[in-house]
């Protein structure tokens, strides 16, 4: 599972969402090698080619997916950890 986050470094809705779901795997014991939490620069070629690839127009823009697609997505907002929430609880290991 991919948790992909989109924005710019100056932005602080952006941090805000990173520093959630950081805070969020931390506490829930969210196994790296299960999910993986990226962040994507739009202010880079890079971040602008996967933002353009999700058909990213407001930041931040969260997008949760397996590999048989996407899960869920904000878009110029920060995500309430109830919303995202039921998507990762199979991955935590504590309770």
């Amino acid at each position: 599972m991919d948790v992909k986050v989109f924005g710019k470094p100056g932005c602080e809705f952006c941090k805000t969402t990173m520093k959630k779901f950081e805070t969020f795997f931390k506490r829930w014991q969210i196994d790296p090698e299960k999910v993986n939490l990226n962040f994507f620069d739009m202010e880079t070629v890079d971040g602008l080619a996967e933002g353009a690839f999700y058909s990213v127009q407001k930041i931040p823009a969260t997008v949760i997916e397996t590999a048989e697609g996407v899960l869920a997505r904000w878009d110029g907002q920060v995500p309430l950890s109830e919303e995202f929430r039921n998507h990762l609880e199979e991955f935590a290991t504590v309770a």
